[in-house]
């Protein structure tokens, strides 16, 4: 019976240690695990490719988007990213659920909507 007593109301320090050990070794795994991962780098605008039957370099362009406040119901946005009238562009009304009109040209594009209504818009192709 005295054998029994001491081996259960005493902690052996080598039984403490690897608890304390373990603890530590899940917790930094476990924090490790939980980190968010950074965004990923904007995508090249210019890809070059090669292969046996030749190569290519493909150019997609400066990234063309942005928003602009429609201040009698039209707005005019200059830039040279619009390269003509078979531009497909993107446009939302931000503001409210009024309808809008788009017109890409050579160098600009043509908005057209509601008054005071903030429209973004991004060239697509």
């Amino acid at each position: 019976m005295r054998g029994m007593i001491s081996r259960v109301a005493v902690f052996r320090p080598t039984i403490v240690r690897s608890l304390i050990a373990g603890a530590a070794i899940a917790g930094s795994m476990t924090a490790g695990c939980l980190q968010v991962a950074p965004q990923p780098p904007v995508p090249p605008t210019t890809m070059s490719s090669w292969g046996p039957m030749g190569g290519f370099s493909m150019t997609s362009g400066a990234p063309c988007s942005g928003k602009a406040t429609l201040s009698d119901g039209t707005a005019s946005v200059s830039d040279v990213c619009f390269t003509g009238a078979d531009n497909i562009v993107l446009c939302t009304d931000t503001t409210a659920a009024n309808p809008l009109r788009c017109t890409p040209a050579n160098g600009s594009l043509a908005i057209s909507g509601g008054i005071g209504d903030t429209v973004a818009y991004a060239r697509i192709r």
